[in-house]
């Protein structure tokens, strides 16, 4: 991810908003408040769209009835992005009253067609791609670029804003994948390159190309989202190239050698026969074993 977010734009004349941000910890995604633009990041949309198509991964595309640029435009999850990037970037580019009501009330119509609220105050990197419509909320994330979400997810805070404190938001690294059902909430890290699976529940950081899945999820591979997220030029990506070679065995091993530590026989001792304590150990060896 790239760590370094550029400050918002301050237009002449008009009073300056600033960025939300989590204490001194500075925002890692490049959204249209971020330095981006608002044509160019539209742009990177529309060629994830149009780039599924023309791998046969979206329906129009994929039937041949249109061509991918427009059968792209088709697409209602390309439509409630750019409703949200439209409504973002009144609110925090241009400052003006009546355009952020005005994108508003168009986000309101798209959320009621598409059936996918993404928040005004997310913060989320070109490139998102949502291959199929229905009940997903998005609350004010982060999320990275070129990232992929399915039908109902859920990103937000595990607490109601109705709190007097801040709530906690997870945020999202690039090329991340969730699956249908997945509910990423609080104050948790998932990783570049990361893979949340169907129907899982994050509620605990996720390593760069860390594979979870269950209620809580679990960590159960370090073999990434590498074979669900696809986009144009992603052979000439760096970063991705440089995870893609990166050994998940090791990674793996480096992850659960400090929980393995923590687990020892004389603790488990203390309160079963030995013999249980052993195949305790011997059972969390074998879960924890790459696949």
């Amino acid at each position: 991810m790239r760590n370094r977010a550029l400050p918002a734009r301050e237009m002449p004349g008009r009073r300056s908003k600033a960025v939300p941000s989590e204490g001194d910890k500075p925002v890692q995604v490049k959204c249209v408040c971020e330095g981006a633009g608002l044509r160019t990041t539209l742009r990177e949309d529309l060629d994830r769209y149009a780039f599924a198509a023309e791998v046969g991964r979206g329906h129009l595309g994929q039937a041949g009835v249109l061509s991918p640029r427009w059968g792209a435009l088709l697409q209602q999850g390309l439509w409630a992005t750019a409703a949200y990037r439209i409504c973002h970037y009144a609110r925090y580019r241009r400052h003006s009253q009546w355009l952020r009501m005005l994108a508003d009330v168009s986000r309101r119509i798209v959320l009621a067609f598409t059936a996918i609220d993404i928040a005004p105050d997310a913060h989320i990197g070109p490139g998102l791609w949502i291959p199929h419509v229905g009940f997903i909320v998005i609350g004010p994330v982060r999320v990275g670029r070129n990232c992929e979400i399915f039908h109902g997810v859920t990103l937000g805070a595990r607490e109601s804003f109705m709190v007097q404190c801040s709530p906690r938001l997870p945020t999202l690294g690039d090329r991340v994948w969730i699956g249908p059902g997945a509910v990423v909430a609080g104050d948790v890290t998932v990783g570049d390159d990361a893979a949340v699976g169907a129907n899982s529940l994050v509620v605990h950081d996720v390593p760069p190309r860390g594979v979870v899945l269950g209620v809580p999820a679990r960590l159960v591979s370090r073999r990434g989202s590498f074979a669900q997220i696809t986009y144009r030029g992603m052979d000439m990506d760096g970063e991705r190239n440089a995870a893609l070679a990166a050994d998940p065995e090791a990674d793996l091993a480096d992850t659960i050698a400090p929980a393995r530590a923590r687990i020892t026989t004389q603790e488990l001792s203390a309160e079963m026969p030995e013999k249980r304590a052993d195949h305790l150990e011997k059972e969390w060896i074998r879960r924890s074993a790459p696949k």
